[in-house]
């Protein structure tokens, strides 16, 4: 049977309020030789602190919430790897659920976690949430009442007043195809996934920002659309094979992954073939054959400061809000040819 503080004070004879004391590392007036007495018996029968019972007296779960809308996808399980890190370092588990990417599963996620007296959420909303994000907003506006503070993360809502942190798609995105039309490329195809995305479409600007920048003429069939998988990435990649076209920027990892399939399965090469510049910098690992020069988003730093911001509401409720923009950086490796 599991021990229980009532069972160690009775072997070391002590109260159960000496042991809680000690095994909390706080002040007491307990001889050194009791304390290590005490926490020897700690030890060898494996105690734990039954969070739940110690939440009913602190009204403190510890715990907080994680909602991201697509666990397969690298760039977000490496976040939610940093964030979950970063909690547990403050002595908090991290709850990760995944959206699946659907509107309706982020209401029912925040539910869920608020019914799971979470002492705080991060979330980062699914694409499908932009096209009309009523309901979200003033579901999360009841959180807010409810006094849970939550982060949004990478996707975030302008017009919502929240913590929040982003990277700037925009310039990302323009960083990409400028470093492109500056190796001579100027027949330029774009895969975007801009249709549903608040960032699919900030990142189509920064493209559409480049080009003009460099007289450049956008012809039809150089914007392919995508959904941020790989399949879509694969499909773009057969529609662009027989156009004329010497460079393409893909506005995310998982999206490359699929177009380098169908360049590779059509016996074409990168870069001889085609130059390729690829959004999030994570699929450096899978890739052989080629290292691809791509977009930082440093999902370490982005995991860090969201931690910063929650943690700061949960310290001080009253704190004003923040808004954060980071900036993304172009790493350049040889996916790129000069002509």
């Amino acid at each position: 049977m599991k021990i229980t503080i009532k069972d160690i004070a009775k072997k070391a004879n002590v109260s159960p309020s000496a042991v809680s004391l000690v095994l909390n590392n706080r002040p007491c007036r307990i001889s050194n030789e009791k304390r290590k007495k005490i926490k020897e018996i700690a030890e060898e029968y494996n105690y734990s602190a039954n969070q739940i019972a110690r939440s009913l007296v602190t009204k403190k779960t510890q715990t907080l919430g994680l909602i991201i809308p697509d666990i397969e996808n690298i760039f977000f399980s490496s976040l939610a790897k940093n964030i979950e890190a970063y909690c547990r370092e403050k002595g908090y588990m991290l709850m990760i659920v995944n959206s699946n990417n659907e509107y309706d599963n982020d209401l029912e996620l925040i539910n869920l976690l608020a019914s799971r007296s979470v002492e705080g959420m991060f979330i980062i909303p699914s694409d499908s949430s932009y096209s009309d994000n009523t309901e979200i907003i003033d579901r999360l506006e009841k959180l807010s009442k409810a006094s849970i503070p939550y982060v949004l993360i990478d996707r975030i809502y302008p017009e919502l007043s929240c913590d929040k942190i982003t990277y700037d798609n925009e310039l990302g995105a323009y960083l990409a195809v400028r470093h492109l039309l500056e190796n001579g490329h100027r027949k330029i195809a774009c895969i975007a996934s801009s249709e549903m995305s608040y960032n699919g479409n900030l990142r189509l600007r920064g493209y559409y920002k480049a080009m003009k920048e460099f007289n450049s003429t956008i012809k039809p069939g150089y914007v392919l659309q995508g959904d941020y998988r790989i399949d879509s990435g694969y499909e773009a990649g057969n529609q662009i094979l027989d156009k004329d076209i010497t460079a393409v920027f893909i506005t995310n990892d998982m999206m490359t992954l699929g177009f380098l399939k169908s360049v590779y399965e059509n016996g074409k090469r990168v870069p001889d073939d085609f130059s390729v510049v690829g959004y999030d910098n994570s699929i450096y690992p899978y890739v052989f054959g080629v290292e691809l020069t791509s977009i930082e988003q440093d999902v370490e730093q982005l995991g860090k400061h969201a931690v910063q911001l929650l943690f700061s509401k949960l310290q001080d409720p009253n704190k004003s809000y923040e808004s954060l923009c980071l900036s993304p950086r172009l790493v350049v490796k040889n996916s790129v040819k000069e002509i």
